[in-house]
């Protein structure tokens, strides 16, 4: 796949490109892009790491 055509690619597509190339910090970058613009995406501060993630690790 070409650096190039990062806008082309499926979710899944990048995430996997991420993985096989993680010095392409472009990808990387357009990747956490997608991820913070999901309408599912969940967030926890530092201090309920402990207490809320095990929560959310067991509801998936």
């Amino acid at each position: 796949m070409k650096t190039s055509n990062f806008e082309d690619m499926t979710r899944a597509e990048l995430r996997d490109y991420v993985r096989h190339n993680p010095h392409d910090t472009k990808a990387f970058h357009k990747y956490v892009d997608i991820l913070r613009a999901s309408p599912n995406r969940i967030t926890i501060s530092p201090d309920e790491i402990e207490t809320e993630l095990p929560k959310l690790l067991q509801s998936n």
